[in-house]
This record gives structure tokens, C-alpha cells and sequence, in this order.
């Protein structure tokens, strides 16, 4: 049996799809009566619907308003693995035996996502120092001769933790898309362990079927 509040927000979002942004929405005992629900069960939906950035909640006695639709970025996992979307300089952090290299993943000026790639600090000598920039991969080639496997993908979802809500200018525990995976070398052994965390609302990853036998 669908939970009684998953029926709400369903019922919520269809409503939403009628109302432009920064329009009121209703309030929840006005849909409370509408719906024929309890105000508890609005209001659990409502809040889902504000940690997904579908809603606004204005402060003291504002109310409640859609959230202006912006563009959803469409992303490969290929992307992903290689690097290949846009981003910000990337920050590089010595932990004992690991190094990571973390930056914000961008479409135009906005943040829709955060990429983080652990690397053993014994294989890859002056990491810090000699990073550049450039795509993770391609400088794990051109500068350690690493060939690389095939990737061990998986996804997830997940909440932002404060770190991440930061950067991504959501708030925290937002729902987010976890994407990992593990990149081997061509022998099979481990080189990076990577995850990018994705904005639901701003950004989409798009997987191609596998072709047929």
C-alpha cells in the first residue's frame, strides 16, 4: 500500500506543474481540506518538496512558492569517469597515504555537482605539486602512465552533508544522485576510487542501453 503521504506528494506535484515560479502555493490546510488528508501528512510531503528545491519556504509568515525551474544539464557517465565536464580549479588534499582531488562540477555559472577522486599517495609521487588541473585521467597518462580498465560504476542516493550543500548552494540533506565508481589499470589493479555527487534538480545522467547481442 502507497504511503498515504507519497500519494500527497504526488498529488503536490501536480499541482506544481500548473504554477510558474515564484508563484504562492497553497497552504496546508487549505490543501489539507482540498486533498481530504491531515495537515501532518501535507506537511511531511511539503517539506520533501523544499529538501528537493521544488518549493521555496519564505521566513516567518511568507509562505510557501514554487522554485523557478532552471535548465537540467544532461550528463554521460562517460563524462563523469573521464572528467570531461566543466569545473572549477580543483582542490588537492594530503591524507596520510591517500591524496583527493575535489572540484565543483559547473554548467554556465551554476554548481550541479561535486567530483571527488581518492588516489594512493604511494603510486602517484608529488601529486599536489604536479597536478594541473587538466582532466583527471588524461594527467594520470600523460604524467604516471597509467592505462586505463574499464570503470566499476554504481549509483545511489544520498543527502548533501553541510560540505557539500556549500558548494552546491542547496541546503543540507537536499537529496542528491551519488555516482561512483572505482577505475583499475589495464592489469586490474585499483588506481582511483571516484564519486560525484549530482543536483537532482539541475543536473540528469543519461545512460545508453546496452546494445543488443
Amino acid at each position: 500500500m502507497i504511503p498515504r503521504y507519497y500519494q500527497a506528494k504526488a498529488r503536490l506535484i501536480d499541482l506544481l506543474g500548473d504554477l510558474p515560479g515564484h508563484s504562492a502555493f497553497p497552504p496546508e490546510r487549505t490543501l489539507s481540506d482540498v486533498f481530504g488528508m491531515s495537515r501532518t501528512t501535507i506537511r511531511k510531503a511539503l517539506e520533501e518538496l523544499v529538501l528537493e528545491g521544488r518549493l521555496i519556504r519564505g521566513t516567518g509568515r511568507q509562505g510557501t512558492f514554487v522554485a523557478p525551474q532552471g535548465r537540467i544539464h544532461r550528463i554521460t557517465l562517460d563524462a563523469l569517469v573521464q572528467d570531461a565536464v566543466t569545473r572549477e580549479r580543483p582542490e588537492v588534499r594530503a591524507l596520510v597515504d591517500l591524496v583527493n582531488a575535489e572540484s565543483v562540477l559547473l554548467h554556465g555559472d551554476e554548481p550541479i555537482g561535486v567530483r571527488s577522486t581518492y588516489l594512493r599517495a604511494e603510486r602517484f609521487p608529488r601529486f599536489a605539486e604536479r597536478y594541473d588541473g587538466t582532466p583527471l585521467r588524461r594527467f594520470l597518462t600523460d604524467t604516471y602512465d597509467i592505462r586505463f580498465g574499464d570503470p566499476h560504476p554504481w549509483c545511489t542516493t544520498a543527502r548533501a552533508t553541510p560540505r557539500v550543500a556549500t558548494l552546491l548552494d542547496v541546503r543540507p540533506a537536499t537529496p542528491v544522485l551519488s555516482v561512483g565508481w572505482v577505475g583499475t589499470d589495464s592489469t586490474g589493479a585499483q588506481v582511483e576510487r571516484s564519486w560525484v555527487v549530482l543536483r537532482g534538480d539541475r543536473a540528469q545522467l543519461a545512460l545508453s542501453a546496452p546494445a543488443r547481442p
